[in-house]
């Protein structure tokens, strides 16, 4: 059976796992035991060795070892899920750049706030200004082309955000030419086959190896020049999300990327020695997305809620049956306040969670509520998120499908509504009431929403569907310098450990968007050359 045969079976295997629930993914968190890294004398048997072991294949991990081979050292490359690509893979393919080098270091030295040393800002921007010759030396085929404003336009620098640079039709395109120049370079991929643990020497520090495990059995692999951790953040591991960024919250949240995303490389780093970094700084899905659904599947579905129909007869309300927030707002990328995190000190709750989108027959029938693969499709030429790209859920056109599932609840009056959600009824009818009022007036003064956005919610029957929010992905993870080389706590390189990508992003409180996907390539690249000029261990 050829490799692209099992890869594909692989695939259809695990995807039907996805829909029967999150406990079929089965991708619990590594525990400190498992992640804990082991002496070399440990290992019984080395049955791989390479040059360079580079852990995760996304965009990071797939230049890592394409940098290292063209260096001549023989990479190998470990992924946990049957199929690559990682966030990458399913992210919209964009690359935002700046123009030039000394202006991108004034911007991102603003976004940093002061917590990234200055040889790290200099070589971030001159990596992402350099994009296009490392694309080039690639082979790949590219236009450039005017980029949107810079995320953060009032800052120094900003102006420097002048290019964009997208794959097509989105970053499933971006991965398939990589995975096509890791195949054309032989470079092997062993797939379903998570890290474990690192195999560091006690004495010096080195990092050797890693323990896997694959069908059942643990694997040791030997890397003779190094390790490069490439594998992600840490969205789909809830203990994690409620540790690091909302406490007690993590059942209102799900995530809309890699569900091979959980943390593995935050522990099996830290176990190694390594600091942390901005291991609170986190992007959302631009917009909520449907709770019992993403629950049922384990990761988002029925994401764009109040984005996908911007304009009709829907709100979001919390449990009191109050509005809370401007329900056309963009969530992606901003840190004014998240208006569903709201605490209120004296009562000691979230009073905006749980929330809910409410909505009536009219808005209904006006199409999906929720985004779909043809929406993609005729926004970005291709599809975006995991459940897109993987085929695994499409909502339907006219929300039936959804609402004989039981996502959506029904009722004949706002009333019976507001019991089946369990939200005050009188609160919720007198919130439908002033709605219309504000859209006869036309003027929303306490969110701002345009009048255009706005109708009212008045013809029955009438809808509730939970809403949470999902991440898109985390910056976190383990802290490195310009050379990738992953710090201890006395911001010293742990020998021949090195980090690229999402896992301990250069992105710290602040993110320009659209440098996620440039900063794999840049730094997997800076990463896999670095890694593959060391000295050879040997045993």
């Amino acid at each position: 059976m050829s490799e692209k045969r099992q890869k594909s079976l692989s695939r259809r295997d695990f995807l039907k796992g996805t829909a029967a629930g999150i406990g079929a993914l089965s991708f619990a968190a590594l525990s400190e035991k498992e992640a804990k890294a082991i002496h070399p004398s440990q290992v019984p048997a080395w049955d791989y060795e390479a040059d360079v072991v580079v852990v995760g294949y996304g965009a990071a991990g797939a230049n890592a070892a394409i940098a290292a081979h063209d260096e001549g050292a023989k990479a190998l490359i470990l992924e946990k899920m049957p199929f690559g690509g990682g966030n990458s893979g399913i992210s919209l393919g964009w690359m935002i750049l700046p123009g030039n080098v000394p202006e991108a270091i004034k911007y991102f030295r603003a976004l940093s706030f002061g917590k990234v040393d200055e040889f790290l800002i200099q070589t971030f921007a001159e990596a992402l200004v350099g994009i296009p010759d490392l694309l080039k030396n690639l082979g790949a085929e590219f236009t450039v082309r005017k980029a949107p404003p810079a995320t953060f336009p009032a800052l120094p620098g900003s102006n420097s955000i002048s290019r964009l640079i997208q794959f097509k039709p989105t970053g499933e395109g971006g991965f398939k030419f990589l995975s096509d120049q890791v195949n054309k370079r032989g470079i092997k991929v062993l797939f379903n086959t998570p890290a474990r643990a690192l195999i560091q020497v006690p004495e010096t520090k080195e990092v050797v190896g890693v323990k896997a495990g694959s069908e059942g059995k643990d694997v040791y692999l030997k890397a003779a020049k190094g390790i490069v951790l490439t594998c992600g953040g840490y969205a789909n591991n809830p203990e994690m999300v409620e540790c690091f960024c909302f406490s007690g919250l993590s059942e209102f949240f799900t995530h809309a990327g890699n569900p091979g995303n959980t943390g593995d490389g935050v522990k099996m780093a830290s176990s190694a020695g390594a600091e942390l970094w901005h291991m609170s700084n986190y992007e959302l899905w631009p917009a909520a997305c449907a709770k019992a659904a993403s629950r049922e599947f384990g990761f988002a579905i029925g994401s764009g809620l109040g984005s996908a129909i911007p304009a009709g007869g829907f709100m979001f309300v919390n449990k009191y049956g109050k509005r809370f927030m401007n329900e056309n707002k963009r969530l992606m990328y901003r840190k004014d306040p998240f208006e569903a995190l709201t605490f209120h000190h004296e009562r000691a709750e979230y009073p905006n969670l749980p929330a809910y989108m409410i909505f009536d027959e009219a808005y209904r029938q006006k199409g999906p509520i929720a985004s779909t693969s043809k929406a993609m499709e005729r926004a970005f030429g291709g599809p975006v998120g995991y459940s897109f790209i993987h085929k695994v859920y499409d909502w339907s056109n006219e929300n039936t499908r959804e609402i004989e599932k039981g996502w959506v609840l029904k009722a004949d009056t706002i009333k019976d509504l507001a019991g089946k959600i369990k939200v005050d009824p009188a609160g919720l009818e007198a919130t439908v009431a002033q709605f219309k009022n504000y859209w006869e007036a036309g003027k929303d003064p306490e969110f701002n929403r345009t009048k255009a956005s706005m109708a009212p919610v008045e013809t029955p029957p009438f809808y509730a569907i939970e809403i949470c929010f999902a991440l898109l992905n985390t910056q976190g993870g383990p802290k490195h310098n310009q050379y990738c080389q992953v710090l201890n706590g006395e911001n010293r390189p742990i020998p021949r450990l090195y980090a690229a990508g999402e896992l301990g992003s250069f992105s710290g409180f602040l993110h320009q968007g659209g440098t996620n996907y440039p900063e794999a390539f840049a730094f997997g690249n800076i990463a896999g050359k670095r890694v593959a000029a060391e000295k050879p261990w040997s045993k």
